[in-house]
């Protein structure tokens, strides 16, 4: 026989969001249809045993009551053994709501802001209304689209004391590009812009699950443009639920993965050596390592990334140094004269060098700093420009040469032709 689960709403800290509550009717309508036990706690959380009768605990917007530390304290302890615990906030946070459910969320990783966000461009009505078109692939955000927000309050996670490792913190809505909010600090109210701040966050905390965000108006019936009934608030609800109170980690979901060759045999030999269950155990198992170790594992990888470019590089500039001597090899006599030869054929004319090709010539004819203030492109330096510069450094050119010869002798004599 198929469990009945059981979800418990608080009535005992003031709270909005009730079964009775005629705002609300929508929602009641979609617990009772899905199939739901409901009860009441309406004598607080400090007993123990009467949490474990539930698997999930819905603690909406208390107002003007405290919980108490030993209710923070059995709290704690239902999630951690296994418990799912939906948190509910609205716009301001604690400081509005003069409670301190804060108290309860930092043992989890997050707290309630006291602010609300709106949207300037993406909203229905008002800007408070603000539609989210921005989701954390998670199961909870499957097969949503939109959902709106109206008068919430942000949420800040932060990392817990390293004792917690068995924790995961993870913010799967966040608000638009044109979000701002107004912000309480201590003394008076601000307007600031908040692009993408954080809404709604789901907490693996031990064996149980926690999720948050700041807006009872999602389970309102009075509005259906922004309501229970407005886009996928509905769907999303849902979701958060189910996650809360299944074990949806077991169902799995079936994906076709190209593995490599050598990483397949290695696998089936461990399923074989260690006797895994399945082939998706293993895999499952792996991915997780991954998951949680992520930073650190890219972190590696980036470095020895890093590590392998600069050897590569050192190597290919070592073998460009090796072939630079190749890249200009040295000038002939037969070279010039071949060059005086090619030139007298294009001009018709005779001419004579002044330049004894007898001689061996010196190892530098040019100094070097005056090659540097050569262009590239000799082409770009006028008539009169390259004859000067033949000029200043004795370099002798036939009678009536044209640029483009004038520009051969310069190249062939500082070794660039």
């Amino acid at each position: 026989m198929e469990k009945i689960h059981s979800i418990a709403l608080d009535y005992s800290h003031n709270n909005m969001l009730t079964l009775e509550a005629s705002s609300y009717t929508d929602f009641t309508q979609f617990l009772f249809a899905s199939g739901y036990k409901l009860g009441k706690i309406e004598a607080g959380f400090g007993s123990v045993m009467t949490l474990k009768d539930y698997d999930a605990i819905v603690i909406s917007s208390p107002k003007n009551v405290n919980l108490t530390p030993q209710e923070i304290e059995n709290l704690e302890k239902f999630v951690k053994n296994g418990g799912g615990l939906l948190l509910v906030s609205t716009r301001g946070g604690d400081y509005v709501n003069r409670t301190n459910l804060n108290d309860l969320t930092k043992k989890f990783g997050f707290k309630f802001v006291a602010d609300e966000v709106s949207d300037s461009v993406n909203y229905v009505s008002l800007q408070k209304r603000q539609i989210l078109e921005k989701f954390k692939s998670h199961y909870i955000t499957q097969q949503i689209q939109k959902i709106i927000l109206s008068n919430a309050c942000s949420i800040e996670t932060f990392d817990l004391e390293e004792s917690k490792k068995d924790v995961r913190v993870e913010v799967v809505v966040r608000g638009g590009l044109y979000c701002f909010r107004n912000v309480f600090d201590g003394q008076k109210w601000t307007e600031e812009d908040s692009p993408n701040i954080p809404l709604m966050v789901c907490v693996e905390y031990f064996k149980g699950k926690v999720f948050a965000f700041g807006s009872l108006s999602i389970f309102s019936s009075l509005g259906r443009e922004y309501g229970f009934k407005a886009f996928d608030n509905d769907l999303i609800i849902a979701n958060i639920l189910r996650w809360l109170i299944l074990d949806i980690a077991t169902e799995g979901k079936v994906i076709t993965v190209d593995l490599q060759q050598d990483l397949y045999l290695w696998a089936i030999s461990v399923l074989e050596k260690d006797g895994w269950a399945s082939f998706s155990s293993l895999i499952n198992v792996s991915l997780k390592s991954l998951r949680d170790n992520y930073a650190n594992t890219m972190k590696e990888i980036k470095v020895s990334q890093l590590k392998n470019v600069e050897k590569k590089t050192k190597k290919a500039a070592g073998k460009a140094i090796e072939e630079v001597p190749e890249l200009f090899p040295k000038r002939k006599k037969e070279d010039l004269k071949d060059i005086i030869n090619a030139i007298e054929e294009l001009s018709g004319e005779k001419y004579e060098s002044s330049i004894n090709l007898e001689e061996e010539p010196s190892e530098k004819i040019i100094p070097e700093e005056a090659t540097q203030q050569l262009p590239d492109d000799l082409s770009t330096l006028t008539v009169k420009e390259l004859k000067q510069f033949c000029d200043d450094h004795d370099i002798h050119l036939p009678k009536d040469a044209r640029k483009a010869d004038i520009i051969k002798v310069i190249k062939f004599v500082i070794g660039t032709e």
